[in-house]
Formats: C-alpha cells, sequence, structure tokens
C-alpha cells in the first residue's frame, strides 16, 4: 500500500487553480493524496520551508510576482527528489524546464487524458522506489523493483539482475515476477526461464532484447508477439 501522496498546485488564477485540485480528485482518491492549492510562489516555498516538501508540484510558468521557472531553481537548491510538472501556455519554454529536472509540461488548458496519465506515471514512479524484501544466501536483502534489469530461474531458484548487483533466492519465476510485480508491474516473460523488466529495455533485434546495460536476452518465439505488444503498450504510457 502506498502512503498519502502529497500534491502542490501554485497558479495565479484561482478558477484554474480549483478547476485542477478537483481534477485530480476525480483521478485519484481524497483518502489516497492530499492536494494543497497555492495562489503565488513565495506561499509555496513559505509552506515549503515550514511543513515539508511534497511529492509533486504542479507549476505554472507565469505568475505575477516570482514566476514557475524561478520558483523551480529555489525547490532545487534543496530538494531534488520532487517531481516538478509545469503549466504553460507556451510549450517552446520545455527546453528550460532541463536545467531543474522537470518531469513534464503541460500546455494549458490542461487535457484531461494528459492529466490522468501524468498523474498515473508518478504512481508508477513512486510505487517503483518501494523496496521488496527476499531471503539470498542466509541473509535478507531490500530489491528495489525499479532497479530489476532481468531475471532468470533454474528449477526453483531465481536469480534477479539488478542495476546494482545480482542476487539469487529459492522461489518459482512465476512468485518471483507477482511479487515484483505488486509494486511496478512492468517484468514480463521472455522466455519460460526468463523475464525482463520493460523498464529497461533499450531497442529491440530480431527475437532479441537489448537492455539500456548492454545486456542481450533471447526472447522466445511463443513470446515475441506478446513482448513487442507490452513494449510499446508501455513506451506510449511513458512517453513524455
Amino acid at each position: 500500500m502506498i502512503g498519502a501522496m502529497k500534491i502542490a498546485i501554485c497558479d495565479d488564477e484561482n478558477i484554474f487553480l480549483t478547476s485542477l485540485e478537483q481534477k485530480i480528485y476525480q483521478i485519484i482518491p481524497r483518502l489516497d493524496c492530499e492536494v494543497r492549492p497555492f495562489s503565488s510562489a513565495e506561499a509555496l516555498l513559505a509552506a515549503m520551508e515550514k511543513e515539508g516538501g511534497f511529492d509533486l508540484i504542479f507549476l505554472d510558468v507565469e505568475m505575477g510576482g516570482m514566476d514557475g521557472m524561478s520558483a523551480a531553481r529555489e525547490i532545487r537548491k534543496n530538494d531534488s527528489e520532487t517531481l516538478l510538472v509545469f503549466l504553460t501556455s507556451h510549450i517552446e519554454m520545455a527546453i528550460e524546464g532541463y536545467e531543474v529536472n522537470a518531469f513534464r509540461f503541460l500546455k494549458k488548458p490542461v487535457e484531461p487524458e494528459k492529466l490522468e496519465q501524468t498523474l498515473l506515471d508518478f504512481r508508477t514512479m513512486k510505487a517503483g522506489q518501494r523496496s521488496v524484501m527476499i531471503k539470498s544466501e542466509g541473509e535478507e536483502i531490500l530489491v528495489a523493483p525499479s532497479e530489476i534489469l532481468f531475471l532468470e530461474s533454474d528449477n526453483n531458484n531465481v536469480r534477479i539482475i539488478t542495476s546494482s548487483g545480482s542476487y539469487s533466492t529459492r522461489m518459482k519465476m512465476a512468485d518471483a515476477i507477482t511479487l515484483f510485480n505488486e509494486v511496478i508491474d512492468t517484468i514480463r516473460k521472455v522466455h519460460r526461464c526468463t523475464a525482463v523488466n520493460l523498464v529497461h529495455v533499450a531497442r529491440m533485434r530480431e527475437r532479441e532484447a537489448v537492455l539500456d546495460d548492454g545486456s542481450v536476452i533471447s526472447i522466445s518465439r511463443s513470446c515475441f508477439a506478446d513482448f513487442k505488444k507490452e513494449l510499446y503498450d508501455h513506451i506510449k504510457k511513458t512517453a513524455r
């Protein structure tokens, strides 16, 4: 269970502020998130200094007083983790957002489908930061599912290859996939004994997946069509 998410909206147009807050609550139930509206960047920064940060902040780029980009630079001085979504009528300003590691740019008025996809991607990323405990060589190890590159099975043992190391645990492949997909839902079988994390697929070639660390994973004939579709669906959902 993911804890309630803290979301801030900062926009100097009160009608838009109220409308966006309502739309977020229509997508994410109130029990799962807390939305705080702010009508100025100064008020947002003051609240963050006094009460702590947020998981996600929607920032209007153009506001009276301090603008959204300036506020983002102030936030990034002490906070590299909060996801920033810029709201703008001029999408060409997106290039400037890379210096503050912007998560998304949404054009105003915000399209409901793009807002929903942004919130879905945010929840997926937040879930992927959770860790799962496994038993490996007599030790309890915490594994972040988002770091998993691929899984390999040998009878009732599964080898978990991550971006920071590899671990072996006594478990059936189907059980391992279910365990990690409860958090990230991007682990897919490519062979009877192999499963790949869609997040780390850099490219595909004929019956092979090339991962972002350079690993090349063979895909069985029976799994190829389904895996290709799953990968393309994943790309569509997460494309910025």
